[in-house]
């Protein structure tokens, strides 16, 4: 019985968490003007990357066209009022970051201090899934077909 309850829990929890994908089409870089106070000086292009989240939140990728770098999750916070995601980071090769992922607002910022300047880089998001919503329509075209398959 015990393991009867374990295997539906391990099914259960793989089943609730997946990896969440989030695709950006702009990057926007801005610096920190201290005299009035905001991230006023920014320069933005195209740029198309992808951000991949392991299901557990311990760690991301992100892609671009000419790099990939994973950032090791330390602290996760949830912003209740806003409904931001804030990530404080690790990278690859040891730089600290802040990522606030606002899906709400179809955008992910990221702050660091570079060169003893604060920075702010911006994505806005193209699109964002997570792969059980993939599994779900791969699901039911499958259950569509095996139906197409019993009518012939």
């Amino acid at each position: 019985m015990k393991s009867i309850l374990a295997f539906l829990l391990l099914l259960f929890t793989s089943q609730a968490f997946a990896q969440l994908n989030v695709s950006c089409k702009y990057r926007e870089i801005c610096i920190w003007n201290e005299r009035t106070e905001s991230f006023d000086k920014c320069d933005g292009y195209d740029e198309n990357s992808l951000f991949r989240i392991n299901a557990d939140e311990t760690m991301f990728v992100h892609t671009t066209e000419s790099i990939q770098s994973a950032y090791y999750i330390l602290e996760t916070e949830m912003d209740d009022e806003t409904g931001v995601v804030i990530y404080s980071v690790e990278s690859d090769v040891g730089n600290p970051y802040v990522y606030f992922f606002d899906l709400d607002n179809d955008e992910i910022r990221i702050a660091a201090e570079v060169d003893g300047e604060m920075v702010m880089v911006r994505f806005l998001v193209k699109k964002a899934w997570s792969s059980k919503e993939k599994r779900k329509k791969l699901d039911l075209r499958d259950a569509g077909d095996e139906e197409k398959g019993r009518r012939m």
